[in-house]
This record gives C-alpha cells, structure tokens and sequence, in this order.
C-alpha cells in the first residue's frame, strides 16, 4: 500500500508535464518522431527510524524516468526534455498523495544510448518517505 502512495505521488508530479508517457504497466504506442517517458518506480530498503514499534518507516528509492527521442535528432530535444524532467523534481520538494509526503532528495541525469530508433536519457530522482 505504501509503495502505491509513493508511486501515485511520483506519478501525479510527471503528469503535470503533459508529455506522452509510459506509465508502468500499461499500454503505450509512440508516435514516430516523438518525444515520450517512460515511468519505473525502483524500491529500496526500508528502514527503522528508531527502535520502538511505534518509530516511523524510512521508504527510500529512485524513480526512474527515461526520456526518448528520435534518433539522428541531435541530443537538443532528448536533453532539453530531461532538464524539463528534472526541474518538475528539485530537491526539497515535498510530493503528497493521499496522506503520505514523498521528499525528492536529488536528481540526476546518466549517459545517453541508443535504444531501437530511439535516444534515451535516463533520469533518476531519488526519494524518500517517513511513514
């Protein structure tokens, strides 16, 4: 349940771009010669915060956005989307989704590679929330 809250609230914030996306698990066809993401939710350990029952739960992890984009296109528009990708995430910024603040803890943006008839730069935000 709280891997979903996590997820959603990740999830709502990308929306927000209003770019073509492949939410996990679900359907998606790209259009040719279209920039679209790609959404994976990448769990990490769960922590104690202290040593009580009642102490909060530390869920941390990365959500992964991949942004592709045509191939021979220059890396303009695949970078230019990845910087849009980052700053929908900055550091601090607390997301909340039914009851449960997800806190981004940094962004960051890997190599691209080439992918099919896609560019594809990896964006990954790392997170955190105390339950």
């Amino acid at each position: 349940m709280t891997l979903t809250k996590i997820g959603a609230a990740l999830s709502t914030q990308l929306a927000t771009l209003a770019l073509p996306t492949a939410w996990e698990n679900s359907r998606f066809k790209p259009t040719a010669g279209q920039v679209y993401l790609a959404e994976s939710l990448i769990a990490g350990n769960t922590l104690a915060v202290g040593v009580a029952i009642q102490a909060s739960d530390e869920f941390g992890g990365i959500y992964q956005v991949l942004v592709y984009s045509p191939t021979d296109a220059g890396k303009g528009i695949g970078r230019a989307t990845a910087d849009t990708v980052a700053a929908a995430f900055v550091r601090g910024d607390r997301l909340v989704y039914d009851g449960v603040t997800v806190t981004i803890l940094s962004t960051s943006q890997a190599g691209g590679f080439i992918s099919g008839d896609r560019w594809v730069v990896p964006v990954s935000i790392k997170y955190r929330a105390l339950l």
